[in-house]
């Protein structure tokens, strides 16, 4: 993210591949669940959660990221990242429906985006504008999905498998979560098992489309698990199931990183995510953008800060430069012309 310490980077490289694994864990697991036994024990409830074959066709989503970094002193203040908004199934094999609103804000930087799907068309909104990516994309996206039988989970078909790594669950009691009466399982997280998982979900992101040309890594190295195992002290998570139909609504995953004193990098680093999701199963409004542009001019704009060559080789923008840079985009508004220019302050 913002590190700069090369310790750090191998271990945060690590730490977002837990926060993806536990996102992707999370709104997989969404469309699974099953009604039946009211059973109170934590394992059965928590195997009914995650494996059952209970639908889920749409709702709401709200994901809430809070990362807090102590010891370095270019980070100050915690990282927060926010997606909320409505989705929608488009049937077998096609990609969902779902209009995500994306909200960031870090060293006192605000960056608010959006993600757009109709199934047919994806778009991504900034600065007031769309862009809509290519047919090519959406071709590649239906294929890297894969074929999904109406009999299969979706988290089986990833090889996601969090009972393998939800420890020592117990029932804690009762509670609302948005109208909907629930009951809270809490666990500890097996930190081994948990990486098993995030390597699973790392060899399937081979067949992703990669817009920002990076590499995405196979696995974690020996080394990177070797840290993290160690590293984290604290792993933990919270699952809230509707009691009568035992579906997934609210997840809380928190992970509290200390690493080795002998190191450059952070004192101590606390993540805490938080998916909920309401109104299951009722009609939701996707619509496409009335007017767009294409993709590649919003890639063009973030090409220096994408590659870091635009920086004279110096790791990418500074902070001063990426304020200056959201500050010109938000003056810019829809004026595609002005919003190309900004990207001038990133190499200044």
């Amino acid at each position: 993210m913002l590190f700069t310490h090369r310790l750090v980077q191998h271990r945060a490289r690590a730490i977002v591949a837990l926060l993806v694994l536990a996102v992707a864990a999370t709104v997989l697991a969404a469309c699974g669940g099953s009604g039946g036994s009211s059973s109170s024990d934590a394992q059965t409830l928590l195997r009914q959660t995650f494996a059952g074959t209970r639908k889920i066709r749409s709702g709401k989503a709200n994901i809430q990221l809070r990362l807090t970094v102590t010891g370095v002193s270019s980070l100050n203040g915690p990282i927060r990242l926010g997606i909320t908004g409505p989705f929608e199934s488009a049937g077998t094999n096609q990609i969902p429906k779902f209009d995500l609103a994306l909200d960031a804000n870090a060293q006192g930087m605000g960056i608010r985006a959006g993600l757009i799907s109709t199934s047919d068309a994806l778009f991504v909104t900034a600065g007031g504008t769309a862009y809509k990516a290519p047919p090519q994309l959406i071709a590649q996206l239906r294929r890297s999905a894969g074929p999904r039988g109406s009999g299969q989970s979706p988290l089986s078909l990833s090889g996601i498998d969090p009972i393998k790594w939800l420890q020592d669950p117990t029932v804690v009691g009762s509670e609302s979560v948005g109208g909907t009466e629930t009951e809270h399982i809490a666990a500890k997280v097996n930190v081994s098992a948990l990486l098993d998982d995030v390597d699973k979900l790392l060899a399937r992101a081979q067949s992703l489309p990669n817009l920002a040309g990076q590499r995405v890594p196979t696995h974690l190295t020996a080394n990177e698990r070797s840290q993290v195992e160690q590293a984290v002290k604290t792993a933990t998570v919270d699952v809230w199931s509707g009691k009568s139909d035992h579906t997934l609504r609210h997840f809380a995953l928190h992970l509290d990183v200390v690493p080795p004193k002998s190191s450059n990098g952070p004192r101590s680093i606390d993540l805490s995510l938080t998916v909920e999701l309401t109104d299951l199963n009722q009609p939701q409004t996707i619509t496409a953008p009335a007017t767009s542009r294409p993709l590649s001019e919003l890639l063009g704009q973030f090409q220096g800060l994408l590659g870091g060559g635009a920086a004279g080789g110096s790791g990418g923008a500074t902070s001063a430069q990426m304020q200056a840079y959201s500050q010109c985009i938000q003056r810019a508004g829809s004026n595609v012309g002005e919003a190309q220019k900004c990207a001038a302050l990133l190499t200044q």
